[in-house]
């Protein structure tokens, strides 16, 4: 008898079918590039996230960029050059990886509508970030980012923080259908107010964005931007950024992008803003 059940039990433990793992989501599909990187970002500073997706373990992802600012006003026109925006991404453990940002050239020129023409260097930074999910539907990761106040020269606007900086991010992105997908990220950020030499003028700011894109052929993705961020410094105001940008996968190895962005609220109507900008991710 205990020999005839032995038999049944070991018969229907062959005939159940074995559990699968889950497939892979499109972070962790081979040649994923063009969902890990971060870039193109609003703003001046280098887009550190924005991406749900990591670097996977034992790979390295630089990205760079160049980006030219127009600010038109009563005054006249200055420009803001920064470049090359790079930032180096490598991936640790399984889902985590390490970020560093190398200091930014920036070169501003002509009327002084926020400080008088300079040369300088933008803040380094460095972080973690973490994905969470994986799903073909549905992604999303945690991200820490500090920034030193490493930036020159101290005390001018776009240049350093003169203090440092902190930021929490949390990034979801969702598939709404084969070519079209939206993301949403929030940040958390511990601010310091850039005209303050010192350091000493801190707040707290909050920055939630939309993006929504459309794979409108085989490697090349349109993507639209949305940004606010509440509130700009210390004595308050709110800022409203939106970019289009086109991004172009050239090999699982190597992606390019273009991007256009405007200042949608400006501080004052006397300091319209629009931005060009270029940019290239290769992975190691």
């Amino acid at each position: 008898m205990l020999r005839t059940a032995l038999t049944v039990v070991f018969a229907l433990a062959l005939a159940t079918p074995a559990h699968t793992a889950p497939a892979p989501g499109p972070c962790e599909q081979p040649g994923a590039i063009g969902s890990i990187v971060d870039r193109p970002g609003l703003g001046r500073p280098t887009a550190n996230n924005g991406s749900s997706c990591v670097v996977p373990p034992g790979h390295v992802l630089i990205e760079v960029g160049y980006r030219n600012q127009t600010t038109v006003g009563n005054a006249g026109t200055s420009t803001l050059e920064v470049f090359p925006l790079s930032l180096i991404r490598i991936g640790l453990l399984e889902r985590t990886e390490i970020i560093l940002q190398p200091p930014a050239h920036s070169n501003r020129s002509g009327a002084a509508l926020i400080s008088k023409s300079a040369i300088g260097a933008q803040d380094q930074g460095f972080g973690f970030k973490r994905m969470l999910d994986d799903r073909p539907s549905f992604q999303d990761a945690v991200e820490i980012f500090y920034t030193a106040p490493t930036g020159t020269p101290k005390g001018s606007a776009g240049f350093s923080a003169g203090s440092p900086t902190y930021t929490l991010s949390y990034t979801a992105a969702f598939a709404l259908g084969k070519s079209v997908g939206i993301s949403i990220t929030q940040n958390a950020i511990a601010n310091a107010s850039p005209l303050d030499p010192g350091g000493a003028t801190h707040f707290f700011s909050y920055q939630p964005s939309l993006t929504l894109s459309y794979g409108f052929m085989p490697n090349f993705t349109l993507a639209i931007t949305d940004q606010i961020t509440t509130p700009l410094g210390p004595s308050g105001g709110t800022g409203n950024r939106d970019l289009v940008a086109l991004q172009g996968v050239l090999s699982p190895k190597i992606v390019l992008d273009v991007e256009y962005e405007i200042n949608a609220l400006p501080v004052s109507p006397a300091a319209r803003q629009h931005v060009v900008g270029v940019g290239a991710a290769f992975e190691l």
